[in-house]
């Protein structure tokens, strides 16, 4: 993460900036702010201790040529120092005694987060000052364990036991889980529960999926996974006697982002089933079922099997609702429907008349099936489509047969990154025209078109998707009026800090008119 000006780690060899990688990667470190930072001298671009500045003379411009970086945000490193606490005569010893603790957090020299903040002093003054006086009892040689490893464990367990507290306090104000109604929800949504890089899920009250995308939380593993089984077994919901006996934690995590972090993941640590988790009676495999509830609409889902995704997502629990309300009667279109979550939710909270899903996956056209099934609407009018849904929809249009009342458009991430921002955005344009010119064009429908790319999401606050999507209208030649922008359910947490870098869904709702005869 970056840091402030004139900010100190407390937890490395000496006080030479370039001993970071004498830190050991995920290891819990203080981080200090200097209280009285020394004048910059506008003379001649030197630091304090006479080295000349990294952004060069010249106005701050570059020393090759004067060219500025590909991003400009990136230019300017904070000054700051990383130092070991035990090291007494450290030559920033003083300034570290006057400076203000921010908090603690995880060390990491080969992430762009240097530091991820876990304890932030002014939230948790009595944690800090708990860890504080673990700290200081290790340097003394006092500490609470036989190592200084197992203090700094004692300490990551505390901060890990109040973060998970306060996130089941934080869903169960959200009634969350609510009895037969709702049993699968987010339960620890990383930056927005204050563990950055660490996201839980449990499914259907029974499964307990932890996805790790950062390296602290693969190196803490054990300590992460011994913690939340504490904290589950004397969750309200869960302890009714039995404890957490019935909550399987399995452990996911994303090769691709922890090398990101500087982690390389080994074969055995990147099994998506724990390794505690093996059954005895040999009835746990990865075919095994676990039912989830949401809304009161059954889901079957397969927590145990390989891959890195939970099987279900929860984040458009609220709009799956928001949209059934309207589709009483009317005839749905459920595009990349996944497991069906829309379009059951419109036929049994929604009673509409009919309902059309269509995924290019087999297996989520199967499982949307089997879900229907499951609901009971085995004599209703509800089917499921393997096709393409660009080829779908030009195809129906072509025939001129099929119209709707109600269609919702929620695609893969089409833009992973900025630079594939262009490619995504005449995607984006293209799928929305022709859902458009499927909407009844005698009286018009509704269309809840989505992105869960944080990249267009986030591009000039929002306003750049919604100005693809009424491009696409004025390609198909409908009137379009928003009705409502949303994002994820609640339960996936944002900090208020840093919004709105952790805002990545918008669901846009849109009134389509009928078609300029």
């Amino acid at each position: 993460m970056p840091m402030p000006d004139n900010t100190y780690l407390d937890d490395d060899d000496d006080g030479d900036d370039t001993a970071t990688s004498s830190i050991p990667m995920g290891s819990l470190v203080a981080v200090v702010v200097d209280r009285n930072p020394p004048p910059k001298n506008k003379g001649n671009n030197r630091d304090s201790r006479g080295r000349r500045d990294a952004r060069g003379g010249r106005g701050g411009r570059g020393r090759r040529g004067g060219k500025p970086s590909a991003d400009k945000k990136e230019d300017v490193v904070a000054p700051h120092h990383n130092f070991n606490a035990d090291d007494f005569e450290t030559e920033h010893r003083s300034t570290i005694q006057q400076s203000q603790l921010i908090g603690y957090g995880v060390f990491n020299p080969e992430s762009m987060y240097r530091v991820r903040i876990l304890c932030h002093e002014t939230m948790h003054p009595g944690l800090t000052k708990e860890i504080r006086s673990i700290r200081k009892n290790t340097q003394r040689g006092s500490g609470s364990g036989s190592s200084t490893d197992s203090d700094e464990e004692h300490a990551l367990r505390l901060i890990l036991e109040r973060k998970i507290s306060d996130a089941i306090y934080t869903r169960l104000a959200m009634q969350l889980p609510s009895g037969d109604v709702t049993d699968t929800y987010r339960l620890i949504n990383g930056e927005g529960d204050g563990l950055s890089g660490l996201a839980v899920d449990v499914l259907g009250g029974k499964a307990v999926i932890v996805m790790s995308s950062a390296a602290w939380c693969e190196i803490h593993r054990d300590t992460i996974a011994n913690v939340l089984e504490k904290c589950l077994g004397e969750h309200p919901s869960y302890n009714d006697g039995s404890g957490a006996g019935d909550l399987d934690i399995v452990w996911r995590n994303t090769p691709s982002r922890l090398k990101q972090d500087g982690y390389e993941v080994s074969l055995e640590e990147s099994s998506p089933v724990d390794d505690d988790d093996d059954d005895e009676s040999g009835e746990l495999g990865t075919n095994s079922v676990v039912i989830s509830t949401e809304s009161s609409v059954k889901y079957l889902t397969y927590p145990y099997s390989d891959g890195q995704k939970t099987g279900f997502y929860a984040d458009q629990r609220e709009n799956r609702l928001m949209v059934a309300e309207l589709c009483r009667n009317k005839r749905v279109l459920d595009l990349c429907c996944y497991n069906g979550g829309f379009a059951l939710n419109a036929m049994i909270r929604g009673h509409a008349a009919s309902a059309i899903g269509v995924d290019s996956s087999q297996d989520a056209v199967d499982a949307s099936v089997a879900n229907a099934e499951l609901n009971g609407l085995a004599e209703r009018d509800i089917s499921f489509v393997k096709d393409d849904i660009s080829s779908f929809m030009k195809d129906a249009i072509e025939a001129d047969e099929d119209e709707f009342d109600v269609i919702v458009l929620d695609p893969p991430k089409l833009a992973p990154s900025l630079s594939s921002l262009d490619k995504a955005s005449r995607k984006y344009h293209a799928l929305n025209r022709d859902a458009m010119n499927l909407i009844d064009k005698a009286r018009g429908g509704l269309l809840l078109t989505c992105t869960c790319s944080a990249a267009m999401t986030q591009k000039d606050g929002g306003q750049y998707f919604l100005n693809i999507v009424n491009g696409a209208a004025l390609s198909a030649r409908r009137r379009v009026t928003l009705l409502r922008v949303s994002g994820a359910a609640p339960c996936h947490t944002q900090s208020p800090a840093s919004f709105p870098a952790g805002a990545y869904l918008t669901a846009a709702l849109f009134h389509v008119g009928p078609a300029d005869k």
